[in-house]
């Protein structure tokens, strides 16, 4: 059976490839997308979440979003801010460039989380390299300055599992 993805092309659910990567631009901001697959079938309900996860990608982001302004301000989460604080130390003349140093109306930690772009929403349907995550959706400050993203790991059902910092 052959199920067709928003962005792909029709995909043979009971001969997958290993991988599937395409490239989106979505309010001027360039999105890969891949899929990984650590056996050669699947079950098509499982592509129907994926396809529901890419047809709102503005939906799944601002709840993305939501995840990381939680964890910023959470005094026990530490991911977020010390992805922005390290950023801030290490590239703060790069930075200044798309941010004001000098705004005073919000935090120089705040000004950078509003910043971060959506590059990357990756599907690991069948716990393809051991991950628990069935999707992954990576946020970068800008890939010209910093290899660093924050990564907000999806579960089966839609829920947050956890946000990691990776490189």
């Amino acid at each position: 059976m052959k199920y067709k993805l928003p962005y792909f092309e029709k995909i043979d659910l009971t001969q997958l490839d290993e991988y599937y990567k395409v490239e989106i631009e979505q309010h001027g901001q360039k999105i890969g997308i891949d899929l990984n697959f650590e056996g050669k079938k699947i079950e098509s309900e499982i592509f129907d979440f994926i396809k529901s996860i890419l047809e709102n990608i503005e939906l799944e982001d601002s709840k993305n979003r939501t995840y990381i302004a939680s964890d910023f301000k959470d005094e026990h989460g530490d991911t977020v801010k010390e992805y922005l604080e390290f950023h801030i130390e290490e590239l703060a003349e790069e930075l200044s460039e798309i941010m004001s140093f000098e705004d005073e109306s919000k935090s120089h930690e705040e000004q950078l989380m509003e910043k971060l772009k959506l590059d990357r929403i990756g599907f690991y349907p069948d716990g393809k390299y051991g991950t628990e995550s069935f999707v992954v959706f990576d946020y970068v400050v800008d890939r010209k300055l910093s290899d660093q993203i924050i990564v907000v790991n999806i579960d089966m059902e839609g829920k947050l599992l956890y946000l990691a910092w990776e490189s």
